[in-house]
């Protein structure tokens, strides 16, 4: 009890330094980003629209100030100026990124040009010459260019895949496996902007993070998703006890391969700390699903149900309090 109350007082503390860490990251964004992007604005020939300026923001600010400073918690050194840059901008230019296959529908061989070549005589808007522009500032500032345009590529080919959710019927496992692909081979992307080399056993810990990053995208994202026609986890699932088995096995499978990793072992707790913070967020949501799911006797039907109940409020003292809860029930050892 003692130590549950401990790491209660631990994940309250944790949470005000991602607090902090977020407003020095919007700082930051505001310095060296902002400024870029609104002279975009002045010669934007429509390929940019406001959705487009919210996610640069948003994944500008928190790329960088969740998964960036967690890293350097497990490294234990702060973030160099260069490598703030080179995550800050690989992190702003994912909305425009996921966007050339969703809202903008761009060819796969344009997309793949873009990456492979990422030159601004190759860009045919606005939309692309920024993310030709962010993109090269992201590799500039970082030692690992080919690295990353290498997972670049790894990541080209889950979005590729993550086109068939929605155009055919998939099985559960094709789902699985396209949902964990999408997610995993994002976030080594974005190690690349730090200084040290990825050893598989890190490699291998960060695809389990990205993978079960981008469940709790879909568990975050049922009501879009479901209005949409999109095949997840979650929109095909009937049974929520089922979801959320297989959301704490990752959760698991992530704690076993960061003890695997190199890194001293108080430095290895402390990140424990960070990812029970992330992913305790999907459990929160996860209640909120189940206990929906016992208005229609125990069955996950999402016609049943409206967007308001869909939509879990983090920001509520409740949902603070839960999500508290269980990054202390996963950091007890």
């Amino acid at each position: 009890m003692l130590i549950y109350i401990s790491n209660i007082f631990r994940s309250l503390s944790l949470f005000f330094t991602v607090s902090r860490n977020m407003k020095r990251q919007k700082c930051f964004v505001e310095k060296c980003l902002t400024p870029m992007v609104e002279k975009t604005k002045l010669c934007n020939d429509g390929s940019l629209d406001n959705e487009d300026y919210r996610k640069i923001q948003i994944y500008a600010t928190t790329i960088p100030a969740m998964l960036g400073e967690a890293f350097c918690e497990l490294r234990g050194r702060q973030m160099s100026d260069k490598e703030r840059l080179s995550v800050t901008f690989l992190g702003s230019l994912t909305g425009l990124f996921d966007d050339l296959f969703d809202r903008k529908a761009l060819l796969p061989d344009e997309i793949k040009r873009l990456l492979n070549k990422p030159e601004k005589s190759n860009a045919a808007n606005n939309s692309e010459l920024l993310l030709i522009e962010l993109y090269q500032i992201g590799l500039a500032n970082s030692d690992k260019p080919d690295l990353i345009k290498e997972y670049a590529l790894k990541v080209y080919e889950a979005q590729l895949q993550s086109k068939r959710q929605s155009s055919t019927e998939l099985s559960k496992e094709d789902i699985q496996q396209i949902t964990f692909e999408k997610g995993g081979v994002s976030i080594p992307l974005y190690r690349c902007a730090f200084e040290e080399n990825i050893s598989q056993a890190e490699y291998d810990m960060l695809y389990r993070l990205g993978a079960i990053g981008q469940l709790e995208n879909d568990i975050f994202d049922v009501y879009k998703d479901y209005s949409e026609g999109i095949q997840t986890l979650v929109t095909t699932e009937t049974d929520i006890s089922k979801l959320r088995e297989k959301y704490q096995l990752l959760i698991t499978d992530i704690f076993q391969l960061i003890d695997k990793t190199q890194y001293l072992v108080p430095r290895k707790r402390r990140f424990k700390r960070v990812v029970a913070l992330v992913v305790g967020r999907g459990l929160v949501v996860l209640d909120n699903l189940q206990n929906l799911s016992r208005k229609t006797e125990g069955v996950f039907l999402l016609e049943k149900y409206s967007r308001k109940e869909l939509i879990c409020d983090m920001e509520s003292p409740l949902n603070l309090l839960k999500l508290l809860h269980y990054a202390a029930i996963y950091t007890k050892k």
